[in-house]
């Protein structure tokens, strides 16, 4: 990815547009990549087959990223892959987290399936924080094409480290 993101953002501006007319290109910032986070098979720059997502956010606590679903990512002929599709809800509610500056990890996660998602077509992945009980965080995900609603969840995330036995 090139250190200048420009068109990427114009990209996923357009498909914002279709889901939250009211964002603004100027008020979309790039998120820091976590240092934890580097060999992420969706967001981290060092993993050498991963996907680099870039995510985005603007003042209010949602995050978004855009990403294009290949047939190497495919279930079904010309359809994504279940896994994938909830490996990308992961990530963009984990993201809500890192915006936060919140390290937390997956405790269990809800996903529905609305549409099957076809490959080769820009996906805008979104995440949010739903409420915080700290060591407890409520996120939400989703995935959209073409202004549609295909998949959601919701899920529970745990503050990373918590219930480690020191002793050990």
């Amino acid at each position: 990815m090139s250190a200048n993101n420009e068109p990427e953002k114009q990209i996923l501006m357009q498909l914002l547009q279709e889901v939250q007319p009211d964002i603004q290109f100027s008020s979309l910032l790039l998120l820091d990549k976590q240092q934890s986070h580097q060999r992420c098979m969706l967001c981290g720059t060092q993993a050498l087959l991963g996907l680099k997502l870039n995510f985005y956010s603007s003042c209010n606590h949602q995050v978004w990223a855009r990403v294009k679903g290949t047939i190497h990512q495919q279930g079904y002929q010309g359809i994504l892959h279940g896994g994938f599709l909830s490996a990308l809800l992961d990530s963009g509610m984990c993201q809500a987290l890192f915006k936060q500056n919140i390290e937390a990890v997956t405790a269990d996660m809800n996903i529905r399936y609305l549409h099957e998602v076809p490959i080769n077509n820009d996906i805008l992945i979104t995440g949010k924080i739903i409420s915080s009980h700290p060591p407890l965080y409520k996120v939400q995900g989703e995935l959209y094409v073409d202004g549609k609603l295909m998949v959601k969840s919701s899920g529970r995330f745990m503050k990373k480290g918590f219930g480690k036995n020191k002793n050990v």
